[in-house]
């Protein structure tokens, strides 16, 4: 009896840490924010967060700095093409703006020190 009282013990206790971790991974995660880009209400906040993770993932190529400053304009676009173009396979996918996907991968490779500010501002998939 002891026995079958530890094994759902522990049961529970590997229930109980994996909805915790469940729960922390998708409260970190934004899938409500709206798109990065041409004709969107973007935030400075995300903005900002596009050009330092461009500049963080772009720090060891030929790519040139782009100013940090969360205005919307045509090198951040362009920044974003460029980014898109290196990880995102098909160039149809290279338009310059942020949604899920790209937003996904500017986290994967951008300033992890960022992340917890990026990940309320940017949209991702989960």
């Amino acid at each position: 009896m002891i026995r079958t009282l530890a094994k759902r013990a522990a049961v529970v206790a590997a229930a109980s840490a994996v909805t915790v971790t469940m729960l922390a991974g998708t409260a970190s995660a934004n899938t409500q924010v709206g798109y990065v880009g041409d004709h969107q209400a973007n935030n400075w906040t995300a903005v900002w967060c596009v050009q330092h993770d461009i500049n963080h993932f772009a720090q060891n190529s030929w790519y040139p700095h782009i100013d940090e400053d969360g205005y919307w304009g045509p090198k951040t676009k362009n920044a974003v093409v460029w980014f898109q173009g290196r990880l995102i396979s098909g160039a149809k996918y290279a338009d310059g703006i942020v949604g899920p996907r790209t937003g996904d991968l500017l986290l994967g490779y951008g300033d992890e020190d960022q992340d917890a500010k990026c990940r309320a501002a940017l949209p991702t998939s989960s």
